[in-house]
């Protein structure tokens, strides 16, 4: 019974330091990575000023037929190359400021600020750019007198440049965070399915080990003492190559066959002349791979309730084939059948435990089917994408 007296943990909070230190960090570790994209930047900056330039050398050709090329690409592109100096930092801003709700604010006032403090060197560059393109108007008035005119003739472009990086930025960083959620809710329901399926598969072994054991208390009470050991021994092997799988839920069919012939020795001891076994086995289907432990339930569904219950001696069958691109598996037995309502009863704990790994394992790319044949007994089919075992898999 646990304590009901009341534990008290230490939680270490992070101090208000600490947390600028990482957000200071944080930051300046994505400047680096802005920093270290700056060529790429400039190549991209590189074609508005390429288009400023045949615009602009376009529209002085109609006027001043000297006017050349290369004064145009002098005037327009260094201004545009400002901006991709600044999107590292534009980023940056972006990243620490962002504009969501409640926040939106203050954001707000430092990107206005930032744009202000990058809007007086980039009409600065302008300014020398016109002065060295040899621009008249540019040429004949001092930077003093023409920086407010110029602040205010650039600010409205300024704006829509700083806006359009800081929306791009964002673009490229919600597209990350969504791609980062997609990637952790797909490994979590990875997760999710194979706790189901350990559960599922680990079923298996307290419910087959507990027939098995009854089945050889029913020979010592009978004092066969040789049928005895063999059991006991092929218990232990099973337990061995049920541990051997474990972790693994697709195996090849080789390996199921093997741990399916150990279960089936145990049973011929115990029904001795009784249980007959035929095996159709294609020899192509020993190298697909299929769940592990998939044939044992059904095998022994089909002594349990084909055989066991009679006097008489039963004949169990063990059919595999290529159908295609199916892989066909079927356990027949000439037992009396299956009675009406016969899955909702207790008792078909290894046909509902298939039945559940297999929509697991394969969704809907799987047949189960469960019928009474013409000439008595039951069919049990199982249809698998046939699905080829590695060379190494094949090996083990």
């Amino acid at each position: 019974m646990e304590s009901t007296s009341p534990t008290v943990r230490s939680v270490s909070l992070p101090s208000v330091a600490n947390l600028r230190s990482e957000s200071g960090t944080s930051a300046s570790s994505a400047l680096r990575t802005h920093l270290r994209r700056l060529p790429m930047m400039m190549l991209i900056f590189a074609v508005p000023g390429l288009i400023s330039s045949t615009h602009a050398w376009a529209f002085a050709q109609s006027k001043d037929p000297s006017y050349t090329f290369a004064r145009a690409l002098l005037m327009q592109v260094p201004p545009w190359q400002f901006w991709a100096f600044a999107t590292p930092l534009i980023l940056t801003l972006g990243r620490r400021f962002q504009l969501e709700r409640d926040v939106w604010p203050r954001s707000l006032a430092v990107h206005l600020s930032a744009l202000l403090s990058l809007l007086v060197p980039y009409v600065s560059l302008v300014y020398c750019a016109s002065r060295s393109a040899g621009e008249k108007w540019y040429l004949e008035n001092p930077l003093s007198q023409l920086l407010p005119l110029m602040m205010a003739k650039y600010c409205i472009i300024s704006l829509l440049i700083y806006g359009g990086i800081l929306s791009v930025g964002y673009a490229v960083e919600y597209h990350r965070r969504y791609r980062e959620g997609e990637l952790a809710q797909a490994q979590l329901e990875t997760r999710l399915v194979h706790a189901q399926l350990d559960t599922l598969r680990a079923q298996l072994h307290p419910h087959f080990l507990f027939n098995t054991l009854n089945a050889i208390s029913v020979l010592v009470r009978k004092q066969d003492t040789a049928g005895s050991i063999r059991m006991l021994t092929g218990v232990s092997e099973l337990l061995r190559m049920a541990l051997n799988t474990t972790g693994r839920q697709h195996v090849p069919f080789h390996e199921d066959l093997d741990f399916l012939e150990r279960y089936l020795d145990i049973e011929q001891t115990r029904f001795q002349d009784r249980l007959q076994v035929v095996r159709a086995i294609e020899p192509v289907t020993l190298g697909a791979l299929v769940p592990s432990l998939i044939l044992q339930p059904l095998v022994e569904n089909a002594i349990k309730h084909g055989l066991a219950p009679r006097s008489g001696p039963g004949r169990v069958e063990l059919r595999a084939s290529r159908e295609g691109t199916w892989l066909v598996l079927e356990v027949l037995d000439d037992g009396p059948g299956l009675a009406p309502g016969w899955e909702h009863k207790e008792g078909c704990i290894g046909v509902a435990n298939v039945r559940a790994r297999l929509l697991q394992l394969h969704g809907e790319r799987h047949t189960l089917t469960m019928e009474n044949r013409v000439e008595g007994g039951v069919r049990a089919r199982l249809e698998l994408p046939f699905l080829v075992a590695s060379p190494k898999a094949r090996g083990t």
